[in-house]
């Protein structure tokens, strides 16, 4: 096998391994769709539509602001066309459906039994940015990256608590990761 179909594969592989095991335990009994994941339609369509665009709003003017101001450091596309393949399916899919059913599907759901709305929303969101590889860097890129994740997820928990769904968060979290990707790409 391909050494960068091999590394492609070990980023990915994870994502399908968490999904595996919540579709196993919610098969089992062991955890709810609606109450502890939020598998459920959104309370209101327009509020799920107005934080799907109000998000993606904010990240383009973020994006266009860090990019006009040569704050945006964007490393280029450069792999290979079944890797980038696994690696877009991953990052665009597979990551944030992952996230979303373990950060504001069950984790948010058992921290907001225990601890005020607004608290849970911030442990999560702590603990959403402790999972991505940038916040142990020490650059100026990683720590916008730092302070853009701590915000996105804490968007995606509100976004969660308010429309009752776990669709709303996934569908903000695919469309914050195209657009990741795509700059790749671009610039």
């Amino acid at each position: 096998m391909n050494e960068e179909i091999k590394l492609a594969l070990i980023r990915v592989v994870p994502f399908v391994m968490i999904l595996g095991g919540l579709f196993v335990a919610t098969k089992r009994g062991k955890i709810d769709r609606a109450a502890d994941l939020g598998l459920q339609k959104p309370s209101s369509m327009t509020h799920f539509f107005f934080w799907t665009f109000g998000f993606l709003s904010f990240i383009l003017l973020i994006e266009f602001f860090l990019n006009k101001s040569g704050i945006l450091e964007i490393d280029k596309w450069n792999h290979p066309f079944f890797s980038s393949i696994i690696r877009i399916v991953g990052a665009v899919i597979l990551a944030p459906i992952s996230e979303e059913l373990i950060f504001r599907g069950l984790l948010l759901s058992k921290l907001s039994k225990k601890v005020n709305m607004h608290l849970a929303i911030l442990i999560q969101a702590c603990f959403f940015v402790l999972l991505h590889n940038f916040a142990y860097q020490n650059t100026l890129t990683s720590n916008i990256g730092i302070v853009q994740a701590l915000t996105d997820a804490s968007l995606f928990g509100y976004a969660r608590h308010y429309t009752k769904s776990i669709y709303t968060p996934i569908t903000m979290h695919v469309t914050g990761n195209i657009i990741a990707t795509l700059e790749r790409f671009i610039f």
